[in-house]
């Protein structure tokens, strides 16, 4: 017998349990580009009573899914602004190989230090996006000098609206930074990376909101894969675990990334706000020890 919230359960329930909290982490997680580990990890370990690492590697294989199933239906759309994502991707992936490779060494165990760490930069990120709530993309952004020679500008069909949306790119210094520090959180704590990729696009780089989720949706996939062969040549990975997850996760993406095609904007983004606070204070409890 396996427990849920100190509740004696069968194999059967805790499968269907886990699968149904899968299916909405993923739905929301492809919905606003988080890959959904923020809000499976605390589940798995605070209402199931799973070990931290395990429940970790399994939320990352399970991001792995999430992005497969999301992100293939926004590159096929042009939602996805790939040449972007691989020009992030150079920081993500090492920051995501640094993160795990510090977890399962330095930090056994000891997570909670570099947890509250990232407490004030996610609550950061939630003014930033509260403040720039009304606006998607700004008309003539800061000169950036990468941008120009990457070409990073571009322009998206909105659904929504019936339109085409001009943007361009700024800030790509800063947005190789905060790549890095996602990749980072996502070996580190299982969350996909898509905390910081989404306010970091979107309000530092110009690129708009629902762009800014769709390429985090193709990124976290990259990230999760570089931390979860970290845990897996360490011997982390529950097939059993990850199984549910895995299912849940995707089939939940699918359902939100068809919904985000034609979601406004600016909804999305009212809605990010209390999904940051919600991350922050997840990581603060995690920090102070209320759970492993």
């Amino acid at each position: 017998m396996l427990e849920f919230l100190s509740f004696a359960i069968s194999p059967i329930e805790f499968l269907i349990s886990l699968g149904i909290f899968a299916v909405a982490a993923g739905l929301v997680g492809a919905l606003l580009g988080l890959g959904g580990g923020i809000f499976l990890v605390p589940v798995m370990i605070v209402l199931f009573g799973i070990d931290a690492q395990t429940a970790i590697v399994a939320s990352l294989v399970g991001v792995i899914a999430t992005s497969s199933g999301s992100a293939a239906g926004y590159v096929k759309e042009g939602m996805s602004d790939l040449r972007l994502a691989m020009f992030l991707e150079v920081a993500t992936v090492i920051g995501g190989l640094v993160g795990a490779v510090v977890a399962v060494t330095l930090l056994a165990g000891r997570s909670q230090l570099l947890t509250l760490i990232f407490v004030p930069v996610v609550v950061l990120s939630a003014i930033f996006m509260y403040r720039t709530r009304a606006v998607d993309v700004r008309p003539n952004p800061p000169h950036d000098e990468w941008a120009d020679r990457l070409n990073l500008h571009t322009r998206y069909f909105d659904a929504q609206k019936n339109e085409w949306v001009v943007y361009r790119v700024t800030g790509t210094k800063t947005g190789l930074a905060i790549s890095g520090t996602a990749g980072i959180v996502a070996g580190l704590l299982g969350i996909g990376g898509g905390l910081f990729y989404v306010p970091g696009m979107n309000v530092l780089m110009n690129v708009p909101f629902r762009i800014a989720s769709a390429t985090s949706n193709f990124m976290i996939g990259v990230t999760a894969t570089a931390g979860a062969l970290v845990y897996l040549l360490t011997g982390h990975l529950a097939v059993g675990l990850a199984a549910p997850v895995v299912i849940g996760l995707l089939a939940g993406s699918l359902m939100g990334a068809r919904i985000h095609r034609t979601a406004e904007a600016t909804v999305l983004k009212r809605l990010f706000v209390p999904i940051l606070g919600l991350a922050a204070l997840v990581l603060l409890l995690r920090g102070l020890g209320a759970f492993p």
